[in-house]
């Protein structure tokens, strides 16, 4: 199998462009990923392009690269992660940059939107129609999050517009994963800009909205989801809190940012106007079509990313 990373079509890069396309970052080393994104979205009317993914488990160098850091804790940490209060390690780096060089592809292109996939993300019944819908009729957001991750219930959400059997909402809870999403051209010059050095997951940057200053919304019920297949960049827990005790002024700190990024969200959910957030109603989150076999999996790799 072929695992060049499609061509861009940059001729013409200007708001009367192609109106779409799906950016899949894959590693070399996971052809049968790549392959079931292929089946999984080649239908649709969107050409699919593959980004070529660096990789934590090769060549150091090369994930360093990207964004010009370098490893502050040889040889697995590139620095202190304050948002979770633990080393950011190289192969969550490699992750970002993944979503990172997909940023940078699509604005090297002439698509006015763009889809960011993770080579595990499973589209749903629905996510046709629904992102038609959305570019067909405008949206209002910067930033809208397709997947989600089962949780029991609905959220607490604000409504923005109905998508046929699915709303656009702004949620009142973050929403985890980064495995299928919808970005605007501006918003994707705003992610990089914004960005930077920062050691971040990618998934809470991307919720936070007082990181980047961008409206999010989410899909309800979501419409793509992760497969549930092992993570093939995930590091252990004791790599991840390895690096010594953490001190308490630093848990203090990052106790204050997450409270600040809460408020931010709400902020933003709410337009700047408090009272709409006695609007807010529960948001059905998990759709009906979905695979209760993959349950287990995708908790368990939440839970990875909610710990530490």
């Amino acid at each position: 199998m072929n695992l060049v990373a499609s061509p861009i079509d940059a001729t013409t890069i200007a708001p009367g462009g192609r109106p779409l396309g799906l950016f899949a970052i894959n590693l070399d080393r996971s052809p049968d990923r790549w392959a079931a994104i292929e089946r999984g979205f080649s239908g649709m009317p969107w050409p699919i392009h593959r980004v070529r993914a660096v990789d934590a488990r090769g060549d150091a160098a090369e994930v360093l690269a990207v964004r010009g850091t370098s490893l502050a804790y040889p040889p697995e940490a590139v620095g202190w992660n304050a948002h979770r209060n633990r080393l950011f390690m190289l192969t969550e780096e490699a992750c970002l940059c993944g979503h990172v060089m997909a940023w940078r592809q699509f604005l090297a292109s002439d698509f006015r939107h763009a889809i960011v996939l993770e080579d595990d993300a499973v589209p749903l019944a629905g996510f046709e129609p629904v992102v038609s819908q959305l570019l067909s009729d405008g949206f209002d957001a910067d930033v809208v999050k397709l997947e989600g991750i089962y949780r029991q219930g609905g959220r607490k959400a604000i409504e923005v517009a109905r998508l046929r059997d699915h709303r656009l909402v702004r949620s009142l809870r973050p929403v985890s994963g980064a495995a299928a999403y919808l970005v605007t051209r501006p918003a994707a010059e705003r992610l990089l800009a914004r960005i930077g050095k920062a050691l971040i997951p990618t998934d809470d940057f991307l919720w936070a909205p007082s990181w980047h200053g961008l409206k999010v919304a989410d899909v309800s019920p979501f419409i793509a989801m992760q497969s549930g297949a092992a993570s093939v960049i995930a590091t252990s827990l004791k790599a991840k809190k390895a690096g010594g005790r953490k001190s308490a002024l630093r848990g203090f700190a990052m106790s204050l940012q997450r409270l600040a990024e809460r408020l931010s969200l709400y902020w933003m959910a709410c337009q700047g106007r408090p009272h709409t957030l006695l609007t807010a109603t529960m948001a059905p989150w998990v759709p009906d079509d979905y695979n209760l076999g993959n349950r287990t999996a995708v908790i368990a790799e939440d839970r990875r990313s909610s710990n530490g």
